[in-house]
């Protein structure tokens, strides 16, 4: 009986944790793209952020949500410190717009 219940844990967890990733990983692509929207249309996106994105919806294609997620963070993470450096800035002189 032990044995059955101890099977029935293993196979249970690894399937569990395996849903949750993929769940997170797809909500954080989700946040990271909105975020990057908005910075476009603010006119003030990072250089690498839209590469980061496609990596990371290459990732979860790839069915590694473990980097698809870390990827997706570090996207929203620049799209949001843009987002912000738009605002902190808006009422300087911009030379080149």
């Amino acid at each position: 009986m032990k044995r059955i219940l101890l099977l029935l844990i293993l196979l249970y967890l690894p399937h569990n944790a395996f849903a949750n990733d993929r769940e997170t990983a797809e909500q954080v692509i989700i946040e990271a793209k909105k975020s990057y929207k908005k910075a476009v249309k603010l006119n003030n996106v990072w250089r690498d952020t839209k590469k980061i994105l496609k990596k990371a919806d290459k990732a979860h294609k790839d069915k590694d949500y473990v980097k698809a997620t870390s990827l997706a963070k570090k996207a929203l993470n620049q799209a949001n410190m843009a987002i912000e450096q738009h605002n902190s800035q808006k009422d300087n002189y911009r030379f080149l717009d």
